[in-house]
């Protein structure tokens, strides 16, 4: 049993490493992007990094408190973080560019049901681990 919570424990930091290394391009991407916008810049820009970085020092508090999400929070977490940060980036391009695209509605959309779906994981898989365990105690 030691192993498994190991293992576990080894999924999140490799899930909090994997956000916080996107939250760190999308930073070097911003930085870059508008060093060569002419002085020009985006709030959403300068701050898409912030959702996978949120995400990542998430995950990495929960590995550090000994709590065990199941897969599919991971993976709809890591999903509306990713969708959060490339919306964000590409509302600051356009921001930055001048224009404007009606299609950056999307992002926010997409990203806050993945985030929903995400929550509703982690108390779905928490009741169903209640559950079993209250099986496992008959």
């Amino acid at each position: 049993m030691c192993t498994l919570a190991t293992d576990e424990r080894k999924t999140l930091l490799r899930h909090s490493a994997f956000e916080l290394c996107f939250a760190g391009f999308l930073a070097f991407f911003g930085a870059v992007y508008e060093h060569y916008s002419f002085g020009v810049w985006s709030g959403y820009m300068v701050y898409a990094f912030a959702y996978p970085f949120a995400a990542g020092l998430f995950l990495l508090f929960m590995s550090m408190n000994g709590k065990r999400p199941g897969g599919m929070f991971l993976a709809m977490l890591h999903s509306a973080a990713v969708t959060f940060g490339v919306g964000s980036a590409a509302a600051g391009v356009v921001a930055i560019y001048g224009t404007e695209n009606r299609l950056l509605k999307v992002y926010p959309i997409a990203g806050g049901v993945l985030l929903l779906a995400a929550i509703a994981a982690y108390f779905a898989g928490k009741k169903i681990a209640d559950t079993s365990k209250m099986q496992q105690e008959k």
